[in-house]
């Protein structure tokens, strides 16, 4: 397939998670709207406000933004959840956090809408791999509740009945939470578990009992902000923001090992504030940018959702299109999970993406596009599938291979236990998310994209299919008001 140049390349080069934002090569957004963009030197000032939602419920919050500067990328909305009867122990699933109770968020000028992302609480599970793991331990696990990091793990060597011998276990791959397995002894020196395992617990303000206040960034939920920060003062219509909350409440948490009771956590209505950043610069500068940009076009991304139920045990082969006609698709996210059964008794609920006991390369799938297959050769080895998804994001997924293929890699520890979960059982080949960049930028054509998948050895589970398309478009600010149009 031939891939001529487009603006795919020029899109990418826009995120500064991937490229160096002192550089502020891409045209397309002017150096004023660019984060963090060196080439603008003038001072600027900002502004922060504090806003209530103009409609909050357990299920739905909205916010709208005042009409003054620009909107800082790094604004971010915080709230917190509250205890409904018994006062059962309860934390955000490790791969999320606080994104688990976000089903939908949608960012809207008037009824053109700039950023949206459906199935967003199962979509950020996998955009969590790609932070950095002292950024999960040090930051996220306070901002959002996240426990997404790893570390290396030797724990003592004791017999079944707790007995410590006095040497270690080989090193394992152990979940990092910043704080040491406890372990108690009793006068006999002897585990007071009475096993060989090591509890790990989360800390206090990852407790949902403890009522702590969790934060959501605006530029985690929409992408788009992270390269492109909006002009408010030149909207005339009204920008939006709304959340479309988890409405089942076994979705939006995990327990302990075992515990009998699930207990009920419903978003405190008083608690969502829209913490926004409003940046100023000097009154002739912002209105003679205003005044010689009277028709902007500005990239913009939209996260197109399509979803199936398969069982690969009795359709092992699977022909599906994905549509995107007509439209510019830069990214293709393939996700596999249940999201039927309640799954909080685990450690990351349903945020994940697995193929019931699949692993190695029973997996081999490819895309055809425009009437021609992407790859050759459909894409079955393991390790090939994973460097392609990196490849698609720019930048390695944080995570051992032994999460992302059950038969990849260093084993997890199984003596480390958090919260009672052995992560040897619950986090083995549970991230095989499958991305693929760079569909050639051409615009896709009437008969959609169409992907083919072959699966065999799940076992017989029903699974829903997730797949996202990244479509690019382009937002087009004229007279101040915003009207969309796709590339």
């Amino acid at each position: 397939m031939s891939k001529p140049v487009n603006m795919n390349n020029e899109i990418k080069a826009l995120n500064p998670l991937i490229s160096d934002p002192k550089r502020c090569t891409a045209p397309e957004v002017p150096d004023l709207l660019k984060p963090n963009c060196k080439n603008f030197q003038e001072s600027q000032n900002v502004d922060t406000s504090i806003l209530d939602p103009v409609v909050v419920r357990s299920d739905y919050i909205r916010f709208v933004l005042d009409k003054k500067g620009i909107l800082h990328s790094n604004s971010k909305i915080s709230l917190r959840m509250k205890l409904e009867g018994d006062s059962h122990k309860a934390f955000f699933p490790i791969s999320s956090g606080v994104n688990a109770i976000v089903k939908k968020c949608v960012l809207r000028a008037g009824s053109a809408v700039l950023d949206s992302t459906d199935q967003y609480n199962v979509l950020s599970a996998y955009e969590n791999l790609m932070m950095p793991n002292d950024t999960v331990v040090r930051k996220e696990g306070i901002k959002s509740g996240m426990v997404g990091g790893y570390k290396s793990s030797k724990v003592p060597t004791m017999t079944n009945s707790g007995v410590p011998d006095g040497t270690e276990q080989s090193s394992e791959t152990a979940l990092h939470l910043g704080r040491d397995f406890s372990l108690s002894l009793n006068s006999a020196g002897t585990s007071t578990r009475g096993d060989d395992k090591c509890p790990v617990s989360v800390h206090e303000y990852q407790d949902l009992r403890e009522d702590s206040e969790f934060v959501l960034e605006l530029s985690t939920l929409f992408k788009s902000l992270r390269f492109t920060q909006l002009p408010l003062y030149m909207i005339e219509q009204p920008v939006i923001i709304e959340l479309f909350l988890e409405d089942k409440n076994v979705n939006r948490l995990c327990v302990p090992k075992d515990q009998a009771t699930t207990p009920t956590f419903v978003l405190d209505t008083d608690s969502p504030k829209l913490i926004a950043d409003y940046i100023y610069y000097s009154s002739a500068t912002m209105n003679s940018f205003a005044e010689s940009n009277p028709l902007m076009t500005l990239p913009f991304f939209e996260n197109q959702l399509i979803k199936t139920n398969v069982n690969y045990d009795t359709h092992n082969n699977l022909v599906r299109n994905l549509g995107g006609a007509g439209k510019a698709v830069n990214m293709v996210k393939i996700c596999h999970t249940d999201l039927t059964d309640d799954l909080s008794n685990t450690l990351i609920n349903r945020y994940k993406s697995e193929l019931g006991s699949t692993f190695g390369d029973r997996i081999s799938y490819n895309l055809k596009v425009n009437d021609e297959f992407l790859f050759p050769v459909d894409i079955k080895n393991p390790v090939e599938q994973y460097v392609n998804t990196i490849s698609a994001e720019g930048m390695p997924l944080n995570l051992p291979a032994r999460e992302y293929d059950a038969n990849l890699g260093n084993e997890f520890s199984d003596k480390e236990l958090l919260e009672l979960h052995d992560p040897d059982d619950e986090l083995e080949g549970v991230q095989r998310w499958l991305s693929i960049y760079n569909l050639g930028g051409q615009r896709v054509n009437n008969r959609g994209i169409e992907l083919h998948m072959n699966v065999t050895g799940t076992g017989d589970e029903d699974l829903n299919q997730l797949v996202w398309l990244q479509m690019s478009k382009t937002l087009v600010l004229a007279n101040g008001r915003f009207s969309e149009v796709y590339n």
